[in-house]
């Protein structure tokens, strides 16, 4: 009788410690960084990949690289090398440009932070109905809705 009673609180005690173990891992996993690849090719000479990093569903980091595929089109190659200067200057984005041959790559990494917030939302990156200081996060869910309605297919990394 004395050995089923230690058998039978082992048994609570393990089933116990197996729910609070469970539950610290789902409280951890849910609230770690993760990255959401969206990509895909939008015409004939433009391929892009948004690489969108969050934490608790609100987008920390986006970084965006957009090719150009100028193999039949070498006249443009100059056009998007002039539009780099967008992205100049704004606070909490950083942009590139690099050419490999015929292609034309374009890399720009915007930080969603609330230092920046009042720069992303005057350069037009960022909209808003009230103030800058009305955004508390960019939401994950939004932002990878605005990459499929831009054809891109979205994968969780």
């Amino acid at each position: 009788m004395e050995n089923k009673k230690k058998k039978l609180i082992a048994l609570v005690i393990g089933i116990i410690l197996i729910i609070l173990v469970g539950g610290l891992v789902f409280y951890l996993t849910s609230h770690l960084t993760k990255t959401t690849i969206c990509k895909g090719k939008l015409d004939m000479i433009t391929t892009e990949e948004v690489e969108i990093i969050s934490s608790d569903e609100k987008v920390k980091e986006t970084k965006t690289q957009v090719t150009y595929d100028y193999s039949y089109y070498v006249k443009y190659k100059d056009y998007i090398k002039n539009s780099n200067k967008f992205y100049k200057d704004i606070n909490g984005v950083k942009a590139s440009l690099k050419v490999k041959g015929n292609k034309v790559i374009y890399t720009v990494d915007i930080q969603y932070d609330s230092d920046y917030m009042k720069d992303l939302v005057e350069a037009g990156l960022v909209s808003t109905n009230g103030s800058y200081k009305d955004i508390d996060y960019i939401s994950l869910k939004d932002t990878i809705e605005n990459q499929k309605s831009a054809g891109l297919t979205c994968k969780e990394k």
